[in-house]
């Protein structure tokens, strides 16, 4: 009985973590899978088009402000990169998985696999394609040198 008590005060003496609230995206836009198929096609041209996998027949656009508000609150590039183990392609599935959530979900973003390097991407309000690089939150335009040249696989 003295034992349920302690545990009792103990319990009720721990503080109570809130979980973070999830910062949702202001959605500017919305465009069916062929006007984001076309968009990507422009990028690279060399790519053919069965290498472009859309999952859903519409996506969100979303200001790149609202991609680096959730990156702000996002760890995934905290973690430490072990060659093999916890590598380009978890960190990239990793930060897909963190956007996989009711208010991102149908944010225009996916991932992309170079001739090197696994990473993301997304297309924003101003129909810009952008990387996204999971290890260091990076926005870009194009791939560093260290990315890879070539893009094999773009899936939205």
């Amino acid at each position: 009985m003295l034992e349920a008590i302690v545990n009792l005060i103990l319990n009720l003496l721990k503080p109570k973590i809130k979980p973070k609230e999830i910062i949702s995206p202001i959605i500017r836009r919305e465009l069916d899978s062929a006007s984001i198929v076309s968009i990507i096609e422009a990028k690279f041209p060399e790519l053919p088009r069965q290498f472009i996998f859309m999952s859903d027949k519409t996506k969100q656009l979303c200001d790149i402000e609202d991609i680096e508000a959730f990156l702000e609150q996002d760890r995934t590039n905290h973690i430490e990169f072990i060659a093999e183990k916890f590598d380009c392609d978890d960190f990239t599935f990793r930060l897909m998985g963190q956007f996989s959530t009711p208010e991102w979900a149908s944010i225009a973003k996916g991932i992309v696999w170079s001739d090197k390097h696994a990473l993301m991407a997304f297309i924003d309000t101003n129909l810009d394609f952008w990387y996204l690089e999971p290890q260091n939150d990076k926005i870009q335009s194009k791939l560093e040198n260290w990315q890879g040249s070539e893009i094999r696989v773009i899936i939205m």
